[in-house]
């Protein structure tokens, strides 16, 4: 069955709510849905204006599809705790111990498939409200969070992660709050900081699967990745191009489109520029020799090491280990703020 969100509003009526109006602001609405379409409940929770929290659980008698049109959207975080949300846009689609994370900007006309039996946890914050809550002012935002702050024209950033253990406890946590009242919103309001926190690291640390504007189909754009971790894991010794392809169960001409489309340069350039950044934080931050970072990243020539090092960042390695910066060159700056953004 297929609805538009008029339609999809109306399908799930509940047939009874409760109201909670804090004079604080803070708003809570529980309904319960017994009807021809399904049993379960949705509770919204207004923690502070503009920042909202929504746990669901039902089971519906009939699948159905809902049609949205183009919209500008809010940042949102979502937990598919159980179930599937299947969308059209390969992008936009979350299943069973998913999360996504979804940015502000336009989001394109997409068809979503709910599953029968649905259990999810969503944040959604205005962008306004969303820069407060990051300490963001005159429009200063950090590098690697300005994909999510997309203007009403451009598509909104969509990345999708797994629900890891630790985030699983923070949305029980969330799901069977002890408390009532006050003491409630503030538990509530400091496991959803705990949340989007463990969700936004998960960008930081490259584990969210992004899917760029010509998407890949959702299958190879998860190889893509996975070829990925393999490169960064064997710096030393990583495997050819061939051996990669076949350990990841795509061709060679996929793993080289699909590294060009997601990432915007070539395995070996990603290999090149990993290497690099990973030479630097241990030329800073540990006490192993320039020789002993060379060949944990993969030269057994402390030339070469030396010469692409002062080429990618404009300083030897030997000043690095001394504390000297490494020159503001804009364009490396660029390049690395963007490799940032498409591995996040």
């Amino acid at each position: 069955m297929k609805v538009s969100v008029e339609d999809y509003s109306n399908l799930l009526q509940p047939v009874a709510s409760s109201q909670i109006v804090d004079v604080q602001g803070y708003h809570e609405s529980c309904s319960q849905y017994l009807n021809e379409y399904a049993e379960g409940y949705l509770q919204d929770i207004e923690l502070r204006t503009g920042f909202f929290l929504s746990i669901a659980e039902y089971q519906s008698y009939k699948p159905f599809r809902v049609e949205f049109p183009d919209r500008e959207h809010c940042v949102q975080f979502s937990f598919v705790i159980s179930g599937n949300l299947n969308c059209n846009l390969e992008s936009s689609s979350v299943r069973t111990g998913e999360t996504a994370l979804c940015g502000c900007g336009m989001a394109p006309k997409t068809l979503v498939q709910y599953s029968q039996s649905l259990k999810t946890v969503d944040i959604h914050l205005e962008p306004d409200s969303f820069k407060a809550f990051l300490g963001i002012q005159d429009g200063a935002i950090a590098p690697e969070l300005q994909h999510l702050f997309r203007k009403p024209d451009q598509e909104y950033f969509v990345g999708v992660g797994k629900i890891t253990a630790q985030i699983q406890l923070v949305l029980q946590q969330i799901m069977q709050c002890p408390f009532q009242g006050l003491v409630k919103r503030m538990y509530l309001e400091s496991k959803v900081m705990e949340l989007m926190a463990l969700r936004l690291q998960q960008d930081m640390i490259g584990e969210t699967i992004f899917y760029p504007k010509n998407t890949l189909k959702r299958h190879l754009a998860e190889r893509i990745y996975h070829a990925k971790n393999i490169l960064e894991r064997h710096l030393d010794n990583p495997p050819s191009l061939l051996e990669l392809a076949a350990q990841v169960g795509i061709s060679q001409h996929q793993l080289k489109d699909g590294f060009q489309k997601i990432f915007g340069v070539s395995t070996f350039q990603y290999l090149h520029n990993y290497r690099m950044e990973q030479a630097r934080l241990l030329l800073y931050e540990c006490d192993m020799s320039i020789a002993e970072v060379a060949n944990a990243v993969g030269y057994s020539h402390l030339g070469r090491f030396s010469v692409n090092f002062k080429r990618r960042f404009g300083i030897s390695p030997s000043d690095c280990r001394k504390g000297v910066r490494c020159l503001p060159n804009p364009r490396l700056l660029q390049e690395a703020r963007d490799l940032k953004i498409l591995t996040n």
